[in-house]
């Protein structure tokens, strides 16, 4: 994609910005039981699949509606990766990893939507800023309004003089309003740190509205949609051999062989080696693997005993706490007595490393300077995500650090004619997004019928 490209894309973003609870991105830019899925499959199918998340589920079906059959292999004893819905403990779905279907008009991820005849819900929640417990004045909305368009300027403007360039050195902030303004850039949006970002990955993304959510939970509506996929739960892969007639993949459950194999899985686990490739991967890919690390994106859930809350149902809360942290919340979701509250880059790994009582109080206080220290005695359930300690996610979503962005292009390409890659880090436009790991996947699966149909066709 050329710099013209780019820029082009970038100022449709900034034309079509309207306030929304993901409001910085736009402008500078089941409760009832699952069957279990199958556990059969062909003996040797034609494509094994690494990871039952959106990628390797949208790639099984891809290559099921092409009458091949396929095999996914699942390290989880569920699917859906990064895609999952606690319908239980509070009432409401909450959603623990993947919630919201950005830019839903052109977005990929539509498609589960449509194929499962559901029908998406608008994201048009009530929005209010605070600093230190008091709601910032009206003309300060303005001027958050202001700096964003300030900041999307001053990232055109960078990316026209360099290939890339950290966000940090771009978006430097001045004030507490530009310090909470851009944390809606990094680490509440991006989920890493500003210096950690890239600018050219960021900003290909496309704007965010409109943004749907799902009322049943997006991880619930994926384990539906992937329900009649054949699955191997709780079974781990150890080495992938491709030097033979066939692909050899050697798993902890035995070993399995096929004509193609896909891999789903993210950055964070491919970079800590959980299994072999023979041939070795490339060094190029390695360094792709590198510079594509994973970005961490935690929530932390909370049901309160009574109404404590005195906002409207479903408002979106961003600011700066009284030691200058910032924070983003959803409050009474679903009109229920509860909040969401979200932490990204150092703050929720530092979170992490503390313990689930750390993100809590966090969280806690975070609303207690809003809405009074009587929440404080009234929280009845809670639920903190720790995806930076998940062993098989290693975080929430790839950032490509600076200067690496078309690094997504190279994890993409096939390895040794018969391995192929999928996922939201392979995807230059799609990344970090459901819409990525969707559009990867059958991208992946239509490169495998390629290489079936002319294997078919020496026979």
């Amino acid at each position: 994609m050329d710099n013209d490209t780019i820029n082009s894309r970038i100022a449709y973003t900034v034309s079509q910005m309207t306030l929304s609870r993901r409001l910085f991105l736009s402008m500078v830019m089941a409760g009832t039981a699952l069957p279990a899925p199958p556990t059969w499959g062909a003996a040797e199918p034609d494509v094994i699949i690494v990871g039952a998340g959106v990628a390797g589920l949208a790639a099984a079906k891809t290559l099921m509606a092409a009458n091949k059959s396929v095999l996914v292999v699942e390290a989880r004893e569920r699917i859906g990766g990064r895609a999952v819905t606690d319908s239980t403990t509070f009432g409401f779905p909450f959603d623990l990893g993947a919630q919201w279907i950005e830019a839903g008009r052109t977005n990929p991820a539509m498609a589960i939507l449509k194929e499962m005849n559901v029908r998406p819900v608008p994201d048009r929640q009530e929005q209010a800023i605070y600093v230190g417990g008091t709601e910032a004045p009206k003309e300060e909305y303005a001027r958050f309004e202001k700096i964003a368009i300030d900041a999307s300027r001053k990232l055109v403007e960078a990316l026209r003089t360099a290939a890339d360039v950290p966000v940090g050195r771009v978006l430097v902030a001045q004030d507490p309003l530009e310090r909470l303004a851009y944390a809606m850039v990094g680490p509440l949006e991006s989920g890493v740190e500003l210096g950690e970002l890239s600018a050219r990955d960021f900003m290909r993304q496309p704007e965010t509205e409109p943004q749907y959510s799902v009322p049943e939970g997006l991880g619930a509506l994926v384990a539906r949609w992937g329900a009649k996929v054949p699955v191997k739960l709780g079974t781990r892969v150890v080495r992938i051999d491709s030097t033979g007639g066939q692909v050899l993949v050697v798993t902890t459950n035995g070993q399995l062989n096929a004509k193609a194999i896909i891999v789903t899985v993210p950055t964070g686990v491919l970079a800590s080696g959980p299994f072999g490739f023979a041939p070795q991967l490339s060094v190029a890919r390695r360094e792709a693997i590198a510079q594509l690390p994973m970005a961490l994106y935690n929530k932390v859930a909370l049901s309160f005993g009574r109404k404590v809350i005195d906002a409207p149902a479903d408002r979106s809360v961003i600011g700066l706490n009284r030691k200058q942290e910032a924070f983003d919340a959803i409050v009474r979701p679903y009109n229920r007595e509860a909040a969401i509250v979200f932490v990204g880059g150092a703050q929720a790994r530092q979170l992490e490393e503390e313990g689930t009582g750390a993100a809590l109080g966090f969280a806690v206080s975070a609303l207690a300077e809003i809405y009074g220290n009587d929440l404080r005695g009234l929280l009845a359930r809670s639920s903190v995500t720790r995806w930076g300690k998940d062993p098989f996610a290693r975080g929430s979503w790839s950032m490509a650090t600076p200067g690496n962005a078309d690094k997504r292009l190279v994890l993409a390409q096939p390895h040794h004619d018969r391995v192929f890659f999928a996922g939201e880090a392979t995807d230059p436009v799609w990344a970090t997004r459901v819409g990525g790991a969707y559009a990867s996947g059958v991208r992946a699966a239509r490169e495998a019928l390629a290489v079936l149909g002319a294997a078919g066709a020496k026979r």
